[in-house]
């Protein structure tokens, strides 16, 4: 029997495509699933969406204070994941109906495999086509990482007792704290793409990832990326030269 999912979805109140996003999860063609839904902040809208879907089926939890962010969202759903394989989504997003099955069946056939992500379509708030995004496979993610992310938060998959023993989300890496995890993973284990649009990525006004980068979480960063450069056998210069690169990247955007 292919392994057990379990699907952890943080979510800010008032979260418009929550509905549409777990229906998206009980339509996966790899039924053996459970939902962790993280209040990050107490929502009757988002408590009905989560009701949509069987008591058996969906844990709800809530963060220790309104807006506490999606890395303490995301720690508080790893923790109280009950399998051994935990998929990210956000509340915005959707999954294909394969993405599960796909995702589970690399996963399973690479056990030195520590995550596994995956392409993705970009739909606008309507669900409409916009773009597609592709990254690096095999691997060339790993060298990827070092000079920007290549993964999509929504895609990933990880092995919950590798994610727990590297420390989880760092809550310090405001806007980062995806990249860092992944990095922190990396230098422990291998991680892929699996090459197929398994994801729906909405682009819209209010999303997250919009926000300010630069500050003192780059400095953590760089530190997740040493750690991986060390296991790839990149040089120190070759590390410090890709983060160089990566921070000018933020400054002409005025991520700061």
């Amino acid at each position: 029997m292919p392994s057990p999912v379990s699907v952890v979805i943080p979510c800010a109140p008032k979260a418009d495509f929550l509905a549409e996003t777990l229906r998206s999860v009980a339509e996966q063609t790899h039924q053996d699933w459970e939902v962790v839904l993280v209040l990050d902040g107490e929502c009757e809208q988002n408590r009905a969406a989560a009701r949509t879907l069987p008591d058996d089926r969906v844990q709800v939890h809530l963060t220790p204070e309104p807006r506490s962010g999606p890395a303490v969202g995301r720690n508080i759903g790893l923790d109280a994941a009950k399998h051994d394989l935990v998929a990210f989504l956000d509340a915005d997003d959707l999954c294909m109906p394969n993405r599960l099955e796909r995702q589970v069946a690399v996963l399973e056939q690479r056990p030195g495999l520590g995550l596994v992500g995956s392409w993705a379509n970009k739909i606008d708030p309507s669900g409409q086509l916009v773009g597609e995004m592709h990254s690096a496979i095999g691997p060339e993610v790993a060298r990827t990482m070092l000079l920007f992310n290549c993964l999509i938060t929504s895609t990933v998959v990880v092995r919950k007792e590798l994610a727990a023993e590297v420390g989880g989300f760092d809550p310090r890496c405001v806007r980062l704290e995806d990249y860092d995890l992944w990095l922190r993973i990396m230098a422990r284990a291998d991680g892929d793409v699996v090459p197929e649009d398994l994801v729906g990525y909405r682009v819209h006004p209010d999303q997250y990832s919009r926000g300010a980068l630069m500050g003192p979480q780059t400095k953590l960063l760089r530190r997740s990326k040493q750690a991986l450069a060390k296991r790839i056998g990149v040089s120190g210069l070759g590390v410090a030269a890709r983060h160089a690169a990566w921070l000018g990247v933020q400054v002409v955007n005025r991520r700061w």
